[in-house]
């Protein structure tokens, strides 16, 4: 989220719980960006879900600043501050918050220019993501998990993905931060096809629908869900909170895609996740989906 629309949410929205508010540019891009609230005949609906998403969101992309408490970030490094400041590291961003990994299954091919990859096994290139100002490969697919970056050739995708460069979405950990991830595949949103590849569970739904992804890579047969596994499903009950999203999200919208609505049905009925490992090991056929 830019530093206008994060003040925009701080001046009109931190004391709105619920309630409605006339459709303005920011709305109709915080509606269009992070699917919070409803647009019907020119009012902006919002709720109290609504806000909590929106939170979260925002302290997923901006490195856990809290929508309503803190200030926009300052976007300075270590060696900014350093001039200033005996402490490099007051008020300092991650060594990493600029850097994104990216793989792909051939060579890389960014800024007109093309990279060979090695011949050894590896997890994809760490880059600067502001040094980036073209992809020249027809997809760019965010992945939600990081044994996905170092199993490419063994996902079973259809043949258009064999060209695509993969973004790993991050985590918490200091060299996997999200931060970065997010704003760089939307950046690419009119000039490449942005897909999301997450686990096949309520979040890794609620994590495509936000990501900014046209497309959703999952499963092709609904039966891959089954597959027999040993031990007890414990993930599914600890996503209450995406349930919820996802439900309030289909009431509020109705624009959750059939294929998306059919495999959470699904997942609802049997209670069973599956997760990008389980796809990786049984070579579950994936196919794309729009969301």
């Amino acid at each position: 989220m830019n530093k206008a629309l994060f003040q925009y949410c701080q001046k009109h929205l931190r004391d709105l719980d619920s309630g409605q508010l006339k459709v303005s540019a920011s709305l109709k891009r915080l509606h269009q960006s992070y699917h919070v609230g409803e647009i019907d005949n020119g009012w902006f609906y919002f709720t109290d879900k609504d806000k909590q998403h929106l939170i979260q969101i925002v302290a997923l992309e901006l490195n856990g600043t809290h929508l309503f408490r803190d200030n926009y970030p300052l976007p300075q490094s270590r060696t900014q501050i350093a001039k200033k400041n005996r402490s490099e590291k007051v008020g300092a961003l991650k060594v990493s918050h600029d850097f994104i990994l990216i793989n792909s299954l051939g060579p890389l091919r960014i800024n007109q220019h093309v990279i060979t990859k090695p011949t050894l096994s590896a997890l994809g290139y760490y880059l600067c993501a502001s040094e980036i100002e073209t992809i020249e490969h027809a997809q760019i697919v965010l992945v939600e998990n990081l044994i996905v970056m170092a199993n490419l050739n063994q996902l079973n995708i259809p043949e258009q993905l064999k060209g695509a460069l993969w973004l790993y979405r991050g985590d918490s950990q200091a060299q996997q931060q999200t931060g970065t991830a997010y704003p760089f595949f939307r950046r690419f949103a009119t000039s490449n096809q942005l897909i999301s590849f997450s686990d096949l569970d309520p979040s890794g739904l609620q994590i495509s629908l936000t990501s900014g992804a046209t497309h959703w890579l999952t499963i092709a047969n609904i039966d891959a869900l089954d597959i027999k596994l040993e031990g007890p499903e414990n993930e599914w009950f600890k996503q209450h909170n995406a349930i919820n999203y996802l439900e309030h999200y289909c009431k509020q919208t109705g624009r959750l895609a059939p294929h998306c609505t059919m495999l959470f049905k699904r997942m609802k009925e049997v209670q069973i996740t599956l997760k990008q490992e389980h796809m990786i090991a049984h070579s579950v056929k994936l196919t794309l989906h729009a969301l």
